[in-house]
C-alpha cells in the first residue's frame, strides 16, 4: 500500500493495515530501518512491564552492566551493527 510522506515527515497508516495489525490510538510502535526499509512494529501491551522485568538482569555482563534496561542494550547493539 502506498502512502505519501506529509509535512514534518508524517505518514498515515492505512485503516486496513491498522485493523490487521491491531494498532489503536495510544499504542506504542517501534520505528527502525532494516535492510534499507522502514519498519514500523507494534509493541506488545506489556512492553513496559517486560522492560521493568529486565532492568538489572545484565548487571554482571562486562559491556551491558552499566546500561539501565534492555532498550538501551538494543539501541547500543543497533548502533554497533550500523557501523559494521
Amino acid at each position: 500500500m502506498r502512502v505519501k510522506v506529509a509535512r514534518r515527515y508524517q505518514v498515515t497508516i492505512p485503516e486496513e493495515v491498522r485493523e490487521e495489525v491491531g494498532i489503536n490510538i495510544g499504542d506504542i510502535v517501534d520505528v527502525r530501518s532494516q535492510d534499507g526499509k522502514v519498519v514500523v512494529e507494534k509493541l506488545g501491551k506489556n512492553w513496559e512491564s517486560v522492560m521493568e522485568e529486565t532492568r538489572g538482569m545484565w548487571k554482571t555482563h562486562p559491556i551491558f552492566k552499566d546500561m539501565k534496561d534492555s532498550i538501551e542494550i538494543v539501541d547500543w547493539l543497533r548502533q554497533k551493527q550500523r557501523k559494521a
